[in-house]
């Protein structure tokens, strides 16, 4: 899944309060437990992170870096970042991306895609634990760890820099657009010493993301939503997911109203009634279940009428994507995911 933190603390602490707002789910959507089902492969899903031998790059000296984070907090860099801690999913995306693995990762979320194929499979159950919560991690297991940099997400660990002084600087991201990805992907690139790593990846993105605009014919209405229960927020085009699926569809989803998206996510509450104006072809679906045996959110909408009146629905185009990876993920690694399953699904006859 920001200063979604305050929002998603709600549906955290409170399964047996009703959300009233589904847009106050945007920090559970992000580092918690999905409804893992898959939509597939595709022919263009990217393989798995695999260490890669030193380059030249990472030979040369270190010289002092300066960066500044999603938070605008400025970090100095005196030698080259080595240990990286996860504490959002991001972390693992970026260290896949270089080749790296990280060197202690928290739980939930964040686990959950560490172990995905297209990242590090079973070796990723191996990983040294953070324990604590999301919000929460235990700083001892961080301390422990003794990590040159510890990757956190903004809105959710930002009282956490205080508590790692003298341990290690701690990074927070929290991209809203594609390019804020690869800015991001650049950044750690930089740090780590692996920029032929980075430039590579960007450079596999970027030319997938071109490749699948030139082709998409962009006659189809596309919309991704997200949710635990049947209260839905959408991810509008100003949302990370959106600002890829806008590439290669059509994408009307917009924030209307500031104060629904008061942390500048690109996703705010919706209605059926209000979706069913547009009424999109496809419908991706990212569920987030609190408890075991929750049905995922489509399961869940059917019980309303007006579900069955959306296009999508009748002519079974719902589909529940992998949640860690369209949701969580938030790197070039989850995004060139995203794009290669959503360009399968809308045009098969194409992709």
């Amino acid at each position: 899944m920001n200063g979604i933190a305050m929002r998603c603390m709600l549906l955290l602490i409170a399964a047996a309060i009703v959300l009233s707002a589904c847009g106050k789910q945007s920090t559970s959507k992000l580092e918690n437990n999905p409804a893992d089902k898959s939509v597939g492969s595709s022919p263009l899903s990217t393989e798995a992170a695999k260490p890669s031998a030193p380059t030249g790059s990472e030979k040369q000296r270190f010289e002092p870096v300066t960066v500044v984070d999603a938070t605008g907090e400025t970090i100095a860099f005196t030698h080259k970042v080595e240990k990286v801690a996860c504490i959002v999913s991001q972390c693992i995306d970026v260290l896949a991306e270089l080749g790296m693995e990280p060197i202690a990762i928290g739980e939930s979320g964040v686990r959950v895609i560490a172990t995905q194929q297209e990242y590090y499979g079973d070796k990723g159950k191996n990983f040294s634990s953070i324990g604590g919560s999301f919000f929460e991690p235990n700083l001892e297991d961080i301390v422990t760890a003794a990590p040159d940099l510890v990757i956190g997400l903004k809105g959710a660990h930002d009282g956490l820099r205080e508590g790692l002084k003298g341990v290690a600087p701690i990074f927070l991201t929290n991209p809203a657009h594609y390019e804020e990805s690869i800015a991001f992907l650049e950044t750690i690139g930089k740090l780590t010493g692996k920029m032929t790593e980075a430039a590579a990846a960007k450079k596999r993105f970027l030319e997938k993301l071109a490749q699948a605009k030139a082709k998409s014919p962009k006659n189809k209405k596309a919309v991704i939503i997200f949710g635990s229960d049947v209260n839905i927020s959408v991810i509008t085009a100003s949302g990370l997911g959106g600002s890829v699926l806008k590439e290669i569809t059509m994408y009307p989803w917009e924030v209307e109203n500031a104060a629904d998206d008061p942390y500048g996510e690109g996703a705010v509450p919706y209605s059926l009634e209000k979706l069913l104006v547009e009424n999109p072809d496809v419908i991706f679906v990212e569920s987030y279940s609190y408890s075991p045996g929750t049905l995922s959110v489509s399961e869940q909408l059917k019980a309303l009428p007006i579900w069955s009146k959306l296009k999508a629905v009748q002519d079974k185009q719902v589909h529940e994507v992998r949640s860690p990876i369209w949701g969580d993920g938030r790197g070039t690694r989850s995004l060139g995911i995203l794009l290669d399953e959503s360009i399968h699904i809308l045009y098969p006859d194409l992709f």
